[in-house]
């Protein structure tokens, strides 16, 4: 009795006949196709890569991070007893360095020809070198910072001997550099 349903449904087209229908079947194609570009779509809350350094390393821009260090450095030595209003500009010899991990693969192929005479045999290597990425950001391994050639002072206060003295070891201190490449002046009609 089920098998004699079955098949007068199919014979009317049953239920599913809808589906056979030309547009009915673009319909569902489409929606299938929107529903997996939605999927793969980005979003905005991904954080775009700057810089996709090929070898791994990525050089700082010299100027803005002097700049920076110098703005950093002059509102700390600001603070200090009698300074009043300081400048500073630093020298770098580098820009630093950011190193990033590396996945390197080595695939190795060799092929032997030989011949009635001798054999000869032939090499091929070939390397790959792709960069790390966690979290969709290329993986730190190492930032050097920039190497300090020299740094130059200009204080209200850099008149008194003593004050001149308290800014130069404060500023050796903060960059970490020996005193003989910190130089501190009096600025032009200071205090």
């Amino acid at each position: 009795m089920l098998e004699e349903w079955i098949r007068e449904k199919s014979k009317e087209g049953g239920a599913n006949s809808w589906l056979r229908s030309k547009p009915v079947q673009y319909l569902v194609l489409i929606l299938v196709c929107l529903g997996l570009l939605a999927l793969i779509w980005p979003t905005g809350s991904e954080q775009k890569l700057a810089e996709r350094p090929g070898t791994g390393l990525e050089s700082l821009d010299p100027t803005q991070g002097s700049k920076q260090i110098s703005q950093e450095v002059a509102s700390i030595l600001a603070k200090i007893e009698g300074a009043g209003k300081v400048d500073v500009s630093i020298t770098l010899a580098s820009s630093g360095q950011k190193s990033y991990a590396t996945n390197i693969r080595h695939d190795a192929r060799e092929s032997k020809e030989s011949n009635g005479q001798g054999s000869k045999s032939s090499l091929e290597e070939s390397n790959t070198q792709d960069i790390a990425v966690s979290s969709g950001n290329p993986l730190l391994i190492e930032e050097k910072t920039p190497e300090i050639l020299g740094v130059l002072v200009v204080a209200d206060g850099a008149r008194w001997p003593v004050l001149r003295e308290k800014i130069a070891n404060a500023t050796a201190t903060l960059l970490n550099v020996p005193a003989y490449k910190v130089q501190v002046m009096p600025r032009e009609g200071g205090i």
